[in-house]
């Protein structure tokens, strides 16, 4: 049984917010004490990911930030880590080189997203992902999701600048009408049935769009969830 939980977050930290909303719902209790205890390092002062990607911008000082918060949380007595973030998993690689132990405590978002469709929807084989420019531009969705034979496509780069827009919106907190339109249509507007929201502002976008009524054409994937429907199978377990 996992007893605690740790959360690398601050990437940013209404994301965050919201992941450890959902890991609560996700645990039903008569007492508090029935769920996980939860640690979070909202260490949102770290560098830019996609920047870091993009420019090898502060990539070094950001490696060493996110060690810094694997490091915290292990210490506090986390038994698995989350990284609230999917940018951030570009550098789980150089992390693991820095702090080895933390290989087996790591709830990888994007492979645990793969299996879980791999094993409950099978044959189908078109997904998008739609990601930061950051996350897109390493090709990460696509490596680890041909592990498990799915094969996924990205976006073009001219749609880099209306992701931005729609993630944006999330991270400064400024949801509108117009925004929700706009991520409506534009994610009805993609050949594929099957979208992975793979940035963790986008299902806070999906979510405030079906809470006002909007309707999606293409079915919606999260990895968090299935971070989180992993953290319950432990729990359980």
């Amino acid at each position: 049984m996992i007893n605690t939980v740790g959360i690398v977050g601050g990437m940013g930290s209404y994301a965050t917010v919201d992941f450890f909303r959902r890991i609560i719902d996700a645990f039903p209790a008569v007492k508090e004490w029935d769920r996980p205890r939860i640690l979070i390092d909202n260490y949102c002062t770290m560098p830019s990911r996609v920047r870091a990607i993009l420019y090898n911008e502060r990539r070094d000082e950001l490696v060493a930030d996110l060690c810094s918060s694997v490091k915290n949380l292990l210490n506090a007595g986390a038994e698995k880590l989350i990284f609230a973030c999917n940018t951030s998993h570009v550098f789980i690689p150089e992390i693991l080189e820095r702090i080895p132990e933390a290989r087996d405590r790591i709830i990888h978002i994007i492979d645990f997203c793969a299996r879980e469709l791999r094993a409950r929807l099978g044959g189908i084989e078109r997904y998008l992902v739609l990601a930061t420019e950051g996350t897109i531009e390493t090709g990460i969705y696509q490596d680890i999701f041909s592990r498990y034979d799915i094969a996924v496509k990205a976006p073009g780069r001219e749609d880099y600048e209306e992701l931005r827009y729609f993630i944006e919106a999330v991270k400064q907190n400024t949801i509108s009408a117009e925004v929700m339109d706009s991520f409506c249509r534009f994610v009805d507007g993609f050949g594929e049935d099957n979208i992975i929201l793979g940035c963790t502002e986008l299902p806070i976008l999906y979510s405030e769009c079906l809470k006002h009524g909007y309707i999606f054409s293409r079915k919606i994937h999260d990895p968090l969830q299935s971070a989180i429907n992993v953290l319950v199978h432990l729990r359980k377990s």
